[in-house]
């Protein structure tokens, strides 16, 4: 996934203009791709994650970058501290997206852009493959993805500014093999709704996605995912 993410990260990264010398946090930094993009002309790299493995892969790529173990939706800086914030496929972990958006922005000073993206739109996720089985086996689906005019009011609803929104449906994740396919089962949102399950239970969904995944000639497998980019500014106090 990191791998699959990296293009994304660099996107986000230009998406939001950085400029020299300027204190930049990357909200949900993973293993560290957008710190990677980032890095140069004297900017300050704060990476906030909730995982503190993550940040230690993270902290061998971007050594000189200041690394928080934390919750996104309550984040240990003080208002208005930081000119640019970037975030790569992290939002849509949060249980409520407004809220996480809306402390983003208490932590922005005026006028400091957020550039972020989230996967989707649904049409171009492993949903588009999985829908079906993952209804057949309770695992709830609906609502994971946004379209792009909800990523943009949520934005709004937090109180963001200039919001701008596209959409990017070529982004795929690509697996070598099968048992790289297993890892990325037992990742995120599907692995959340299946830890407590038996083994039996979850190979029986693993062997049915299996059948159902398309594969390149070589034996690969690349799933659809897509990258949804939204940018917006911090507004100037009233």
């Amino acid at each position: 996934m990191a791998r699959a993410l990296l293009p994304v990260a660099q996107e986000v990264v230009r998406r939001a203009g950085l400029r020299p010398g300027e204190l930049v946090l990357d909200v949900g930094t993973g293993t560290g791709n957008a710190l990677v993009a980032a890095a140069g002309n004297a900017r300050t790299l704060v990476g906030l994650d909730a995982s503190p493995a993550m940040l230690a892969i993270a902290r061998t790529r971007v050594a000189d970058a200041v690394l928080v173990v934390g919750d996104f939706a309550a984040m240990p800086f003080p208002d208005g501290e930081f000119d640019a914030i970037v975030s790569t496929h992290a939002l849509l972990f949060a249980d409520d997206r407004v809220a996480v958006l809306r402390e983003v922005r208490r932590v922005a000073r005026a006028g400091a852009r957020l550039s972020l993206s989230v996967p989707g739109p649904v049409e171009v996720t492993p949903t588009s493959i999985y829908g079906p089985i993952y209804e057949r086996h309770g695992i709830a689906t609906a609502g994971n993805y946004p379209t792009l005019e909800e990523l943009a009011g949520w934005a709004e609803e937090a109180g963001w500014a200039d919001v701008q929104t596209t959409a990017d449906p070529a982004i795929a994740i690509p697996l070598p093999d099968e048992a790289a396919f297993r890892t990325w089962r037992s990742l995120g949102a599907r692995g959340a709704a299946t830890r407590k399950w038996s083994q039996e239970r979850n190979e029986a969904l693993t062997h049915e996605m299996l059948a159902a995944t398309p594969r390149q000639p070589d034996g690969s497998i690349r799933l659809p995912f897509g990258a949804q980019y939204l940018t917006a500014v911090a507004p100037e106090p009233t």
